[in-house]
């Protein structure tokens, strides 16, 4: 018996009750089933453990899905995303496509790919101690909350590259190319292309332009902020006032995370021009989808 966790928004009021009308549907299906709010922005939730789960069923935008992939990366445990954000470069499903859809992915038919995306390991080193960090979009180190550039000293490979003043740097996965990345004015890559991306956020001269490294590049960020401390961030969850002086490597983590698809990896072409028409704006397809299971789950019967 499969063990299905549904992570859900929790600011989500939306959310928080599809999830609690999805479970007895799942289970009504034979599935064991775990509810889990995503609240905070750690990596590391105490209240959240997914150890024994088979697939995780992630309600939200891509924001709660890059939460997720944190939690499952390390477990091998594959994602099927369910679109309640306003974007949805990450997801897979619409919420009115759940019924007639999910039982593909729950039992991984012949019809299911596994499509890997590669993620980030950081390393901040600063007043003599080190933390660790893994991200699935970006890691960035940014000025503070004065209006003033930062300089940033680059190394790729221990070689040095150059220093950029700026208002900080963005090392981005293939993932993560249409987040800050392409906010920046950095260049998308297909989400199968292993190498990162070292993009400059607002540089003094026009001459500093986005990198795009080889897969296994070791990138070295060293931040020199003067009178105001900067700001360490990675997936633009998990942030840490920095010091001037603080040292930053970024490398390709061992950890990857897995969506379940059945969509072509030639979507990502038609996601590019559908997603970023009008910016994304477009309103998110009805919930009504939520009478949908309500029903279903009060007349299906495990056979």
């Amino acid at each position: 018996m499969k063990t299905i966790a549904i992570c859900y928004q929790g600011r989500k009021q939306e959310t928080a009750s599809y999830a609690n009308q999805l479970a007895p549907f799942l289970q009504k299906q034979g599935y064991r089933v775990r509810i889990f709010g995503l609240h905070t922005e750690e990596r590391h939730d105490p209240e959240i453990s997914l150890q024994g789960c088979d697939i995780a069923l992630v309600l939200g935008g891509d924001g709660t899905i890059v939460h997720a992939a944190r939690l499952c990366c390390d477990l091998d445990i594959p994602i099927v995303a369910i679109n309640f954000g306003r974007v949805g470069f990450l997801t897979e499903l619409e919420p009115h496509e759940v019924l007639t859809h999910l039982h593909h992915y729950l039992e991984q038919d012949s019809s299911v790919w596994v499509d890997e995306r590669a993620m980030l390991h950081a390393t901040l080193t600063q007043d003599n101690t080190s933390e660790e960090f893994l991200a699935l979009n970006d890691v960035v180190v940014a000025r503070g909350t004065w209006p003033r550039g930062v300089r940033v000293q680059v190394w790729v490979d221990n070689h040095y590259y150059n220093t950029t003043y700026a208002d900080g740097m963005i090392i981005s996965t293939a993932t993560g190319s249409t987040a800050y990345n392409m906010a920046a004015g950095g260049p998308l890559l297909h989400p199968q292309v292993q190498s990162s991306i070292l993009t400059p956020i607002a540089p003094h001269l026009a001459s500093n332009r986005s990198l795009i490294l080889q897969p296994g590049a070791c990138v070295k960020l060293r931040i020199y902020t003067g009178s105001q401390n900067g700001v360490f961030s990675a997936d633009g969850q998990i942030n840490r006032e920095i010091k001037d002086g603080a040292l930053v490597s970024v490398q390709k983590s061992p950890y990857v995370t897995k969506f379940l698809r059945r969509r072509p990896p030639t979507y990502f072409y038609q996601i590019i021009t559908a997603k970023l028409k009008n910016d994304g704006l477009q309103p998110i397809e009805s919930l009504a989808v939520d009478t949908d299971i309500a029903e279903a789950t009060e007349h299906n019967h495990v056979t």
